[in-house]
């Protein structure tokens, strides 16, 4: 009875992150056929919808990950990865400059499906403190860094000690915690992945994504 129950929980979830995208896709065609000026109207709507589908989404992942469902590992290119974040996120933050500076030659081994919800958890993350230039990069010559900074208002102290571990302040708050479970998902023997969290120097928030 409790596997019953646990494929029903599962089916809801991926039905409702399924209803909410075409909602999304609804939204988007709808300020593409409106005059500009009633865009602001639309925007929030837009936002709205764009944080309970990628919460929606993590909590497909957590419980497919609680369930121990198989994410198969592959070859992957960071850079192609790193595009199609910035492409689900960009419509919804118009104002964001986004910089994408992760070579054709780089390289990882990763589920891609993971890895860009961390992604755009992490985007969306920046958004909301405020940043509005985002640049990733990505280092393969230990394992795989990716490398995403922006020049927001940088993260507080309480979550570079560990005191608190989101910058999520709506939605699920799962935030840093959600990518660092996604981080050590991805492991080669007891080497496990993880995120590393630091301030910029001259103002903003950096987040090393290390997959070993």
């Amino acid at each position: 009875m409790g596997m019953k129950f646990e494929h029903l929980v599962g089916a809801v979830i991926h039905d409702l992150k399924n209803q909410l995208q075409a909602l999304l896709d609804y939204e988007q065609e709808a300020i593409a056929r409106i005059p500009k000026r009633y865009h602001n109207h639309l925007l929030p709507i837009l936002l709205r919808t764009s944080r309970l589908k990628n919460d929606t989404m993590q909590m497909v992942s957590l419980f497919r990950l609680e369930h121990k469902s198989h994410f198969p590992m592959d070859d992957a290119w960071p850079k192609d990865t790193v595009a199609d974040a910035i492409e689900a996120t960009s419509s919804q933050y118009p104002t964001i400059r986004f910089v994408n500076n992760i070579g054709d030659d780089c390289q990882g081994f990763y589920n891609e499906e993971l890895i860009n919800l961390a992604l755009v958890t992490l985007i969306t993350n920046c958004a909301q403190a405020g940043a509005t230039e985002i640049t990733l990069s990505a280092d393969d010559s230990e394992g795989l860094t990716i490398r995403i900074e922006d020049n927001g208002h940088g993260f507080d102290d309480d979550v570079l000690s560990g005191q608190r571990e989101t910058t999520k302040e709506e939605g699920t708050g799962l935030g840093l915690y959600f990518v660092q479970l996604i981080a050590e998902h991805h492991n080669q023997g007891e080497l496990l992945g993880r995120v590393d969290i630091s301030n910029r120097p001259r103002g903003g928030a950096c987040v090393c994504l290390f997959l070993p």
